[in-house]
């Protein structure tokens, strides 16, 4: 008889109830939200949300802070993150196109944000992009280092090739979800995602995770990198 740890079986079902996936979902791009914000984005009464977020915070998924009269939540690290894209990325089939018929569906699969960092077919055309120009090395599966070429592109825009000691990777792929192929991840990602807001190429589409490219962005990505979303 195989035994299951018991921590992993209760946080298998907190991500598995539909109420609290979305709710999570809806956190993924790293921005808080109110208990209103998240039981609409649900569908559920306040007074179910309450019950659902109490489950996640005090089984870490979520943090809680209060700004102004509201109490906000935020996923807890970017372990969760990580952990609802995977999730998701192993949940998709071949009938998921299907989900992908809406503007709305079709912005989020174009480009949007995984917490810290940009997917979608953006993403993961950048992550090539990046590879195919051997700034990125990729030694296994997982194992991505930055080329001497690669450092000499970050110091061009801004980025410190080599950064302060730090408990999260400096770089990695992440398995997109609606492409079943790799984006960037840790913290390389986020600056990069960082830089793209700065710059103009990239700009948020109001009530979701989905990122428009601007026309700017279309030009500068397609110029800098080959990339054309």
């Amino acid at each position: 008889m195989i035994v299951i740890e018991p921590e992993i079986a209760r946080t298998a079902a907190l991500f598995g109830d539909p109420v609290r996936a979305t709710m999570l979902i809806a956190l993924l791009d790293n921005s808080p939200q109110s208990a209103g914000q998240l039981a609409f984005a649900a569908n559920v009464s306040p007074q179910t949300a309450s019950f659902h977020l109490a489950k996640l915070t005090s089984a870490a998924l979520l943090s809680g802070e209060r700004q102004g009269r509201h109490q906000v939540y935020r996923l807890a690290g970017q372990a969760v993150a990580h952990a609802i894209e995977s999730l998701a990325a192993i949940g998709a089939n071949d009938a998921a196109e299907r989900r992908f018929r809406s503007e709305r569906m079709q912005q989020l699969r174009r480009a949007r944000t995984c917490y810290d960092h940009l997917a979608g077919i953006a993403g993961v055309r950048l992550h090539d992009s990046l590879v195919q120009s051997g700034y990125l090395l990729v030694s296994g599966e997982k194992e991505y280092t930055l080329s001497g070429k690669g450092r000499d592109w970050l110091r061009s825009v801004g980025i410190e090739p080599m950064p302060a000691r730090s408990r999260s990777p400096f770089v990695r792929p992440c398995l997109d979800w609606s492409e079943r192929r790799s984006h960037l991840a840790g913290r390389l990602a986020a600056q990069l995602l960082e830089f793209f807001f700065k710059q103009g190429w990239i700009a948020r589409v109001r009530d979701s995770r989905a990122v428009r490219i601007t026309a700017r962005g279309q030009r500068e990505f397609e110029r800098q990198y080959g990339v054309n979303v």
